[in-house]
């Protein structure tokens, strides 16, 4: 029987293997560590054998992460394929099919540039990093892990060009490349920096975003905040009549999708510049978000001159 001790032990190794010989960022060795680690928790909770009847065990991890935790079948699938590659590492044989996730025939969740405007006019001026968070989000298309890793050095503060860039080290599959702010931004980032200074914030100053205590704001963090002026933007609009939702809708990947239907639908800018600034390693990829919504698709079809 595998037990918990031998279980970790051999997942310390995988992990060693990811870093060294397969050369992963250390996010997604970190990610594939928390996971195998709460599979193993489960395993030993429940007193399972998965060196037999894998499939089983497996079926009713499904379940479990179904109907206790309430996860999508999109993070069911993804957790899944993490710990079924660290079963077969360790010789186990898997043979299980992964549950149907229809998420992918759902439509992209965005919000128009407007509602963007609505959310960042809400937050209070003293707040300057959430709004420089927010901001930096949709005008990036960045990653919300790919953001808490940005450290000051990535990015010229000083710099005077139309487009700032900024280089992302080690994003999603361990690759580079760069991204790019405007000036507006630039200046929420730089009256950021210049903010905690003055009350001499020290810590881990090198990262760019940060906490109270100086040290580099997590990726769970930036949900928070990104939801906390979610729902103060739905109150302020509640008082004037209007209904929006934004608790549900608005999130760090919501923001994402906003910067890329803006780039492709609204600005037209070519689909290969847009892949490349949004670190996608096949363009089917971005191809999806180059459907147009309905409401425009009409808008565009009432201004049609047939005369």
């Amino acid at each position: 029987m595998f037990d918990a001790e031998y279980l970790q032990s051999q997942l310390n190794n995988y992990c060693d293997e990811l870093e060294v010989l397969r050369n992963l960022s250390k996010i997604t060795i970190k990610n594939y560590r928390q996971t195998n680690n709460y599979f193993i928790r489960y395993l030993n909770t429940n007193n399972l054998d998965i060196e037999h009847d894998s499939d089983i065990i497996l079926k009713k991890f499904i379940i479990h992460l179904k109907k206790d935790k309430d996860n999508s079948y999109s993070t069911i699938n993804k957790y899944l394929q993490q710990i079924i590659q660290f079963l077969r590492y360790l010789d186990i044989k898997v043979d299980i099919q992964l549950p149907k996730d229809n998420s992918k025939n759902k439509k992209i969740k965005y919000l128009q540039p407007e509602e963007v405007n609505e959310v960042l006019k809400t937050i209070p001026h003293d707040l300057i990093r959430d709004k420089a968070i927010i901001q930096t989000l949709y005008r990036t298309g960045l990653r919300v892990s790919e953001l808490c890793n940005l450290k000051k050095e990535n990015l010229d503060v000083n710099s005077v060009d139309k487009a700032i860039a900024i280089y992302v080290y080690e994003g999603k599959g361990n690759k580079d490349r760069t991204v790019y702010i405007d000036n507006k931004t630039l200046e929420l980032i730089n009256a950021m920096i210049y903010k905690r200074v003055i009350k001499n914030i020290i810590g881990e100053d090198k990262y760019l975003f940060i906490n109270k205590l100086g040290n580099r704001l997590s990726e769970r963090s930036v949900q928070k905040i990104v939801k906390k002026h979610a729902i103060a933007t739905d109150r302020r609009l509640a008082l004037e009549g209007r209904q929006t939702n934004f608790e549900k809708r608005l999130t760090p990947h919501t923001l994402r999708h906003s910067f890329t239907i803006f780039l492709l639908n609204y600005s037209n800018k070519p689909i290969n510049e847009v892949q490349q600034l949004l670190g996608h390693s096949n363009i089917s990829t971005t191809q999806i978000y180059s459907k147009v919504d309905d409401e425009r698709i009409k808008h565009s079809y009432e201004n049609i001159n047939w005369d």
